[in-house]
C-alpha cells in the first residue's frame, strides 16, 4: 500500500508537477524519496527562501502551483519571505514542510513550533495531513491555490505520517483541479461603470496584476484602442500592452519618477483600473482619487472601496463596456507629449555620472543588448524603480518583480525559476549590490544544475534607496553604506563566468560574450553612480 508520502508525491506529480524546490531535512526523507521514485526533480537550493522564490515565479510563468520543500523549524521559518511574497503578488504555490511526529508533538519543544499558525496569514489554506484522504486533500489544495487570486498553500506533513500507508475513503478523481469559470459580469455593473467613463472628460486606464496574461491582451488592446487615452500598467503588469504602443505612458505605483506619473494622474477626472489591485499601489492615490474597476474578483478590502467596479469575466465585462461609443475626451496630443518628455527628463541622467555609470543608461543599453523575447527579473531597491520604468516588455510573463511585498533577494531565484521553465528564452536577471549579496551563495545553484541566467549587478555598494530617504529626511548617513566587494571575482570563485565593465561598451562587450556562455550562469558587475537615483524618488 502507498504511504502518505507516496500519494503526496504521486498526486503533485500527476497534477503536472515536474520539479520542486527546497532544502531538505532528516524529517523529509520519505517525502523527497517518494518524489524521486515519482520522477519529480528536486532542486537543491542553498536557503529556503531562495526555495520558495523560485516557486513563487515557476507559479506565475506557468500559472500552476510552483512547489517547495523544508524541513520542521528553522528551515519552515526561512520559507516565509517567499510564502509571503507569493501570497501578495498573487501566484500559485504549494509549500510543503515537515512538522513533528504526532506521537513527540504532545511531549516536544524542540523545534516544535505551530506551523498552522505561523503561516495562516499568509496563506489562501494551510492543512496538517493525517495520511487520509491525502489526494483529495492535496487537490482541493491545488485548486485553491490556482483560483482568483491566485496564492499559495501550506503542508504540513508530519515524520510519522509520511510512513504511514494512506486511507482513502474518497475517489479524488472527482475533485477537479481546475476552478471553475468565472461567472459573467452583472449587466447593471457593466452599465454603471460604462457610462461613468462616458462622462468622463479626461479618463486614464489602469491595467494591474489581476489581469489573466494569457487570455487578456487581444480584448485589453481593443478596449483601450476604443477609448483612444492614456494607458499605464502596474509593474505586474508589463507587457499585457506592448510597451511601444502609442497608448502607453509608462508604469505606476512608487517607481523611478512617480511624482511626475502622478501629477499626471491628478489632471485627470477618472482612474479606470483594468485588472488594477491596490497591492501594488505604495501609496494612497487609488483611495483619494476618482477610481473605477473592472476586474475578476473585488479589489475592495480594508475600509478601501472602489466607487464602482464590475467583478467576473474580464474578457466579457471589457466586451460589453467598449460596445458603448466613448470620446472624443479632452486630452489634448499637446499635454501628452508634455507628460511622456517630462517623465524621459526626469529618469535620464542630468549631467554625466561622476563616479560610475548611470543606472538609466545601463537598462536602456541592456535593452538594447538582448533579444525581444528576453524574459528580465529584477530585485527590490533602487535597480526596481529604474528598470521596471526603463525596460520595455513586449510581451506579458517577460518581466518579474517583488511588488506586493518588495523583497529584496527575490531578483536571481526568479530568474532561476524562470529559465528552468523557458529554457528557450533569453534570461536577464538585474539587481543591486544588496539584494545580490542576499542570494549570492545560489550561483553554485545555478553552476550545479547549469542554469545559464546572465546577472548585471548595479553596484554602488549602498542601500541606496534608504541612503536618499535619510538625505530627505535630513538625517546623517546611518546603516545604509557597505564596504567594496569584487563581485566579478567572488562569481568567478563559485563557477559563473565574470566580468566587471565600467564602461557601456565594455558592457555591451560583456553582454554580448555573456550569451554565448550556454553551461553556467554569467555575472556582470557594474560600477553605478547612485547620484541618479535621487531624481526617480519622491
Amino acid at each position: 500500500m502507498p504511504t502518505c508520502a507516496d500519494v503526496l508525491a504521486t498526486t503533485l506529480r500527476d497534477a503536472g508537477v515536474a520539479r520542486m524546490f527546497g532544502l531538505p531535512g532528516g524529517e523529509m526523507l520519505d517525502f523527497l524519496e517518494a518524489a524521486r521514485k515519482a520522477g519529480i526533480d528536486f532542486i537543491l537550493t542553498r536557503h529556503e527562501a531562495v526555495a520558495a522564490l523560485m516557486a513563487d515565479a515557476a507559479g506565475q510563468i506557468t500559472q500552476r502551483p510552483g512547489v517547495c520543500v523544508s524541513t520542521l523549524g528553522p528551515g519552515a521559518m526561512n520559507l516565509t519571505l517567499g510564502i509571503a511574497n507569493a501570497f501578495l503578488d498573487r501566484s500559485p504555490m504549494i509549500a510543503i514542510t515537515a512538522a513533528h511526529a504526532t506521537t513527540a508533538h504532545p511531549f516536544a519543544t524542540h523545534q516544535n513550533l505551530d506551523l498552522n499558525a505561523v503561516f495562516r496569514p499568509f496563506t489562501k489554506q494551510t492543512v496538517t495531513l493525517t495520511g487520509k484522504n491525502t489526494a483529495g486533500t492535496v487537490r482541493r489544495l491545488w485548486r485553491t491555490a490556482v483560483e482568483p487570486r491566485s496564492g499559495p498553500v501550506h503542508i504540513a506533513l508530519p515524520s510519522d505520517v509520511a510512513r504511514k500507508e494512506d486511507e482513502q475513503t474518497e475517489d479524488p478523481s472527482s475533485i477537479v483541479l481546475v476552478p471553475p469559470a468565472l461567472p459573467p459580469p452583472d449587466p447593471d455593473a457593466v452599465r454603471r461603470i460604462a457610462a461613468e467613463i462616458k462622462r468622463a472628460r479626461r479618463p486614464i486606464v489602469i491595467l494591474g496584476l489581476d489581469l489573466d496574461p494569457k487570455a487578456t491582451p487581444v480584448v485589453v488592446r481593443r478596449f483601450v484602442e476604443a477609448l483612444e487615452v492614456p494607458v499605464f500598467v502596474t509593474p505586474k503588469a508589463k507587457g499585457i500592452l506592448p510597451e511601444d504602443h502609442p497608448q502607453y505612458f509608462g508604469v505606476c505605483g512608487g517607481l523611478a519618477a512617480d511624482a511626475v506619473v502622478l501629477e499626471f494622474f491628478a489632471k485627470a477626472d477618472l482612474l479606470v483600473g483594468v485588472g488594477f489591485e491596490p497591492v501594488e499601489s505604495d501609496k494612497l492615490w487609488h483611495h483619494t482619487m476618482n477610481l473605477i474597476s473592472i476586474g475578476p474578483v473585488s479589489i475592495a478590502a480594508g475600509d478601501f472601496r472602489p466607487r464602482l467596479e464590475v467583478t467576473g469575466d474580464v474578457v466579457r465585462s471589457l466586451e460589453a463596456i467598449a460596445e458603448t461609443p466613448f470620446g472624443p475626451f479632452e486630452w489634448t496630443g499637446d499635454e501628452c507629449a508634455a507628460f511622456l518628455a517630462e517623465l524621459d527628463r526626469t529618469l535620464r541622467p542630468a549631467a554625466p555620472a561622476a563616479s560610475g555609470l548611470s543606472p538609466f543608461e545601463v537598462t536602456r543599453c541592456l535593452r538594447d543588448l538582448f533579444p525581444p523575447d528576453t524574459i528580465v527579473t529584477t530585485d527590490v531597491g533602487s535597480v526596481k524603480l529604474i528598470v521596471s520604468q526603463a525596460w520595455r516588455a513586449p510581451k506579458p510573463l517577460t518581466f518579474l518583480e517583488s511588488n506586493g511585498l518588495s523583497a529584496m533577494g527575490y531578483g536571481l531565484p526568479a530568474a532561476m525559476a524562470a529559465k528552468l521553465e523557458r529554457p528557450d528564452h533569453p534570461l536577464l536577471c538585474t539587481v543591486g549590490d544588496g539584494g545580490f549579496s542576499m542570494v549570492f551563495a545560489d550561483l553554485e545553484t545555478c553552476v550545479r544544475r547549469r542554469i545559464p541566467v546572465v546577472t548585471v549587478v548595479y553596484n554602488d555598494n549602498a542601500l541606496s534607496l534608504i541612503d536618499a530617504a535619510q538625505e530627505r529626511r535630513g538625517y546623517p548617513t546611518c546603516g545604509v553604506r557597505y564596504g567594496d566587494i569584487d563581485f566579478a571575482a567572488a562569481s568567478a570563485a563559485l563557477g559563473a563566468w565574470s566580468r566587471r565593465a565600467t564602461t557601456l561598451d565594455e558592457l555591451a562587450a560583456a553582454v554580448e560574450e555573456a550569451q554565448r556562455v550556454s553551461d553556467r550562469p554569467s555575472v556582470i558587475e557594474v560600477p553605478i553612480d547612485p547620484t541618479e537615483y535621487r531624481s526617480h524618488i519622491s
